[in-house]
């Protein structure tokens, strides 16, 4: 067995013009810098979380600043950048449609109160009147940061009622999009104007007066086309079986997402996230690798530690080469072509195992486990996963990460696609050496379909700290040989 942690005995890839499905067609983009619809980025969209994340600083240090009584102890400046980064935390410098003075204030008061009862509690000397101390801070910061958000947030009213709506995309053609289409026509607040719906799968409703333009598959032409700023999904009003896909599909669109939920939804969402459209509960859809940060610093880590591993292992990449070429002659490295992200095609390398017949079987033949033509090195490289560690030069150059899908091969690519739901949506992201699905043992012979399942669920969650926990797992099964 392979050890689960790295590819699966067959990994195989499709170029995109080999794809004709609808949804192959919608997240076969490389993941770019997020852009803006026609309208493009506003000011006060940007100076709304920079003035108000200076303001509670700026507040937050003269009130810490009022009760030294002599140097040292806790500067005003760290107090501020504490609590503006309590507050980013708690997402209250994001823009929304509806910004409420009533949602913030008690997230708002409760991280003032935190900050200045640490602000007081090292503070040089001996302080009289702690609680005092204390009560003043959290007065004066909250109420100053309360008062200007109530101006702020009419200035931001203001502004939309009277400036030209943002294009906005409704995915349903239920009674409930028909709703939202009217909300949005009525409330000039939400500086949003429907440009259509877009019919959402099979599911049942009322045809609404705004114009149908396309299917879900055709949603990454008309947001380019309408220069749309805002997708809202209408989860009722959109087909059950299509609904992961939508939001799948919004990972590669230059948009915001808000997510309508159902009247039987009730699981909570997180107040960073939670939105309202005239009470309607929505939930705004953050993809975290979307977001240039986060690709940043998964790339950091897969050239640093890629680096690191390729150095480290440069004697047992040595010692495989020659045992490669005692057994079957020149020629230790195997060359395939895989898909990597958005589809782009890519040369991946290993260990030569076998030698294949001709490139039509390297490209088309589904490995198969104990092949009477591999050696006794091949079954070795292949048992221990040695085979795979010249792809760590895939992954320094850029090819691949360290966890992401596995790539596929194109034949295998087109022919999965065709017949497994959401196969295509695993390209949103880099290609890895392991991933969700390998270590949880679906690979070689095992569920296609599953495997999307996992690496789509990869995508959809990543965290920093979950691709740490997913090398640490593969590094264990390389050990100890898991199988579970």
């Amino acid at each position: 067995m392979r050890a689960q942690g790295l590819s699966p005995s067959v990994d195989s890839g499709a170029a995109p013009a080999d794809l004709a499905t609808g949804e192959a067609v919608a997240v076969l983009a490389p993941v770019a810098p997020r852009r803006r619809g026609a309208a493009g980025v506003r000011i006060p969209a940007v100076l709304y979380p920079v003035f108000l994340a200076v303001l509670d600083g700026w507040v937050m240090a003269v009130a810490v600043a009022a009760l030294r009584t002599e140097p040292g102890g806790v500067l005003p400046g760290a107090a501020a950048v504490a609590v503006v980064a309590c507050n980013t935390s708690g997402g209250l410098y994001r823009t929304r449609r509806n910004p409420s003075l009533l949602a913030d204030a008690p997230r708002l008061l409760a991280r003032t109160m935190v900050v200045g009862a640490l602000a007081v509690m090292l503070q040089p000397g001996p302080l009289h009147g702690a609680a005092a101390a204390w009560l003043w801070v959290t007065v004066a910061a909250g109420t100053a940061s309360l008062v200007v958000r109530v101006f702020v947030n009419a200035a931001i009213r203001t502004y939309r009622r009277r400036s030209r709506p943002r294009p906005a995309l409704v995915v349903g053609t239920g009674g409930t999009a028909g709703n939202i289409v009217g909300i949005l026509r009525e409330r000039a607040e939400f500086g949003l104007a429907a440009v259509g719906l877009v019919a959402g799968g099979d599911a049942a409703g009322r045809p609404a007066a705004t114009p149908v333009l396309g299917e879900t598959s055709d949603l990454p032409a008309l947001v380019e086309e309408h220069g749309v700023h805002t997708l809202i999904v209408v989860a009722e009003d959109v087909g059950p079986g299509h609904l992961d896909t939508v939001l799948r599909i919004s990972f590669g669109l230059p948009c915001e997402t808000l997510l309508v939920q159902p009247p039987s939804d009730v699981v909570p969402v997180a107040a960073t996230r939670r939105e309202y459209l005239a009470g309607l509960p929505c939930a705004r859809v953050d993809w975290r690798l979307r977001e240039p940060a986060a690709r940043y610093a998964k790339r950091l880590l897969d050239l640093v530690a890629g680096s690191l591993i390729l150095f480290l292992l440069l004697p047992v990449l040595a010692l495989c080469a020659a045992a490669v070429r005692a057994e079957g002659g020149p020629g230790v490295l195997f060359r395939q072509r895989r898909i990597g992200l958005g589809g782009e095609e890519f040369v991946l390398l290993k260990f030569r195992t076998l030698k294949p017949a001709d490139e039509q079987e390297s490209d088309t033949r589904w490995t198969v486990k104990d092949d009477e033509r591999m050696g006794r090195v091949g079954r070795f490289l292949r048992a221990t996963s040695l085979d795979e560690l010249p792809q760590l030069w895939n992954v320094v150059r850029g090819d691949m990460s360290l966890v992401g899908p596995r790539p596929e091969r194109p034949h295998f690519v087109e022919q999965f696609s065709r017949t497994c739901p959401g196969y295509m949506l695993r390209h949103r992201v880099p290609v890895g050496m392991t991933g969700w699905a390998q270590i949880h043992g679906f690979r070689g012979d095992t569920s296609i379909e599953l495997r999307a399942r996992l690496d789509n669920h990869y995508i959809d969650h990543w965290s920093f700290a979950g691709d740490l926990k997913i090398l640490l797992l593969t590094v264990r099964a390389m050990l100890c040989r898991d199988t579970g």
